[in-house]
């Protein structure tokens, strides 16, 4: 077992194990990786739970990957980053699903061995705020997760109190003119105010730990603008979000004003800088998840150009907070989804089921994007690689995305069993994503009917560059769809066309 140093981005040190697939070389991967961050300054408690998640997923890929293999080994990456930790675990042993383990507490448990590993799941799931599973085919499986430390988020800098902004009774609480920049390292506590400010903590989690900030823009998963005052006050924040660093599709995110500000649309100016610089840096494809519990959003979108192309229902925080606007949102928050293209394709053929083919149809061509649409059924192989699969569970949401570029009828069984696992473990929605310009696409979205799947949305060049379809599952949620509001026709076009494709009842037990 011996580890290597290195820096992967800045601020970033990346220590690397490869140890034998053997169950009594847990403990000393324990021992290793509390030094690791004792040695980082993680308090006590996210030591803890960073072990104990490191265990469960560790000893489940030994006991269920390599059983019968005293050769084997594991290549386990740790990222330490200054507010929070990555860990990877790359396996090649024997073809297994730990999201398919017995949930604790669920009927899937039938003895007591079931009840331990379904509880350390739950305890694995439970102890980080990410965790994905991701095929590289023959080249074996990933388990993926993260933890941020609650001691670098932005109370750990200010109380509530001195979150709020002070400014004394005979000043102006901003001067213009303002100013649009990329972000200053400096200023990345700033920004984190200023999303407290505006949302409380019911925003997304990282925005409140301000080297994680700094640290994605640095990798360029992140790439975050300002708006300043005339005095270099920081009063306004939106990024580029995207999947990969180089990604062809960003989506503009984090967006927020300092509420001293607000009225002045100020975020339409943003929007048109961060527009400016997506295109001069050859981004294809933007879009938003704009909220439907109040229209300002959805209408600051269609003001640039933004039209939409997808419903997905209960997206978002239940106790979402807007201020000045709405209040408390107190059903969960569905986000209306809203494309613009900065650069044209050449014309290109997608293939969709006939039961969505006039839909997509439509909305391409809303956008400016000439296809041709082929609902051509194909026989699906009966294996491939699922090389370039995904799935992840956004555990802050609750929520799980899928993402299927390879299509064949064992990649359709294992969605089956994962389907089955998200279920058990009570996860609200599940998000399909799938490659519509593979021709077996039609074939396997056909199939996810069956599995409680309807209409999501589309997404030009989601995929690494390729159009997808999204398809959505509910677990048990009821959807008011009179308290989601909606300000384009285009729009409420999509949600009747959901509520229309919305299975009664399921008629197959995945």
């Amino acid at each position: 077992m011996e580890p290597s140093q290195g820096h992967s981005h800045a601020q970033t040190i990346q220590s690397n194990l490869t140890l034998p697939a053997r169950i009594d070389y847990i403990e000393p991967l324990q021992q290793y990786l509390h030094s690791l961050c004792h040695i980082h300054g993680c308090d006590q408690q996210d030591i803890l739970m960073i072990v104990l998640a490191v265990e469960e997923a560790v000893s489940n890929v030994i006991q269920h990957g390599y059983a019968d293999d005293d050769q084997g080994t594991l290549e386990i990456t740790f990222a330490m980053g200054t507010a929070d930790m990555e860990i990877t675990i790359h396996e090649q042993g024997l073809p297994f699903d730990p999201a398919m383990l017995a949930t604790y507490g669920q009927e899937a448990i039938s003895s007591p061995a079931d009840v331990e590993k379904g509880l350390g799941l739950r305890l694995m799931k439970g102890a980080m705020d990410r965790v994905e599973f991701v095929n590289l085919g023959k080249k074996g499986k990933l388990v993926k997760m993260s933890k941020y430390f609650k001691n670098h988020r932005v109370d750990a800098y200010d109380s509530s109190h001195k979150l709020q902004r002070e400014t004394a009774p005979d000043t102006p609480p901003v001067t213009p003119p303002f100013t649009i920049r990329p972000l200053a390292r400096e200023e990345a506590l700033e920004v984190s105010r200023c999303a407290y400010r505006a949302y409380g903590y019911t925003y997304r989690e990282f925005i409140y730990y301000p080297q994680k900030i700094w640290e994605m823009n640095q990798e360029g998963t992140l790439q975050s603008f300002v708006l300043v005052d005339s005095q270099n006050t920081l009063l306004g924040h939106l990024a580029l979000s995207r999947a990969t660093p180089g990604a062809r599709s960003a989506e503009l995110t984090a967006a927020f004003i300092d509420p001293a500000c607000r009225g002045r649309r100020l975020l339409n100016d943003l929007t048109t800088a961060v527009l400016d610089a997506a295109q001069h840096q050859g981004i294809g494809e933007a879009f938003v998840h704009a909220v439907t519990s109040h229209p300002a959003s959805q209408k600051g979108g269609a003001r640039s150009g933004f039209l939409p192309t997808g419903l997905l229902l209960a997206a978002l925080f239940p106790d979402l907070e807007f201020k000045a606007l709405t209040g408390r949102v107190v059903q969960k928050e569905s986000a209306l989804l809203m494309f613009k293209l900065l650069k044209t394709r050449p014309p290109l053929t997608l293939h969709v089921p006939k039961r969505y083919a006039q839909l997509i149809l439509d909305l391409a061509t809303s956008l400016g994007r000439e296809v041709c649409i082929r609902e051509t059924i194909m026989p699906l192989p009966h294996r491939s690689d699922g090389a370039g699969n995904h799935y992840y569970q956004v555990d802050e949401f609750n929520f799980t995305e899928i993402r299927i570029r390879t299509f064949g009828e064992d990649v359709f069984e294992e969605l089956r069993h994962r389907v089955r696992g998200y279920i058990q473990q009570k996860t609200d929605v599940i998000y399909l994503y799938l490659d519509m310009e593979n021709p077996l696409s039609p074939a396997f979205t056909t199939r996810c009917f069956h599995l409680g799947f309807f209409f999501c949305g589309y997404a030009p060049g989601e995929m690494d560059g390729h159009d997808a379809l999204i398809l959505q599952r509910t677990n048990a949620l009821h959807i008011d769809f009179s308290a989601i509001t909606l300000a384009h026709e285009q729009a409420r076009k999509i949600m009747e066309f959901i509520k229309a494709d919305m299975p009664a009842t399921f008629q197959e037990d995945v």
